[in-house]
């Protein structure tokens, strides 16, 4: 498979002619608007072939930087309709900050994610670098309407955005919660 951007896509419907039907016309709008090595296939074992790149996509990530044993995951939620312009800004800031970070989502619910492998030697200034790609993610992701817990939860690196996202009543009322639940 060549190293570029890739769209995985899963057709599902009520008959194979439907699917057929989506497949065709998927293909069609790929194929007019350049796109390249449309693959489509019912049998299982070439559909977890094609679908092996995806679910590798952390290790391969990882790989872009040799040595790396770990990184930093973004996860963000927005409206579909801003979800292109966020993942090309996300890449923006990336090549804009000379870090190492390929971004990917799910296109069909707005999540997408930027993995930004961590060596154990890099500097500082390298680690406060992916740290402002997440922070201006997760901030414009919430300037848009969207959510800074995509499919992830919240985590200890994102309960500075919360008040962002749901005011400061919002996070009162968490916290009156969870103290109800986990005194």
């Amino acid at each position: 498979m060549d190293i570029k951007p890739t769209l995985f896509l899963e057709f599902t419907g009520p008959s194979q002619v439907s699917v057929q039907e989506q497949v065709d016309m998927t293909e069609s709008i790929c194929s007019d608007l350049n796109g390249s090595n449309f693959r489509f296939t019912t049998d299982e074992n070439e559909r977890k072939s094609l679908w092996a790149a995806r679910h590798k996509l952390y290790y391969a990530s990882l790989a872009l930087r040799p040595g790396a044993k770990g990184a930093i995951l973004t996860d963000a939620c927005v409206p579909l309709s801003c979800f292109a312009d966020l993942i090309t800004k996300t890449v923006e800031d990336v090549k804009r900050l000379g870090v190492i970070g390929p971004c990917f989502g799910h296109a069909g619910d707005g999540n997408f994610h930027c993995i930004l492998p961590i060596l154990d030697d890099d500097p500082v200034e390298y680690i406060d670098k992916l740290h402002q790609v997440n922070d201006n993610l997760i901030r414009k992701t919430i300037d848009v309407g969207g959510t800074c817990t995509g499919e992830h939860g919240v985590g200890y690196g994102k309960i500075k955005y919360l008040k962002q996202q749901y005011g400061g009543g919002g996070v009162k009322m968490m916290e009156m919660i969870k103290k109800c639940l986990d005194p």
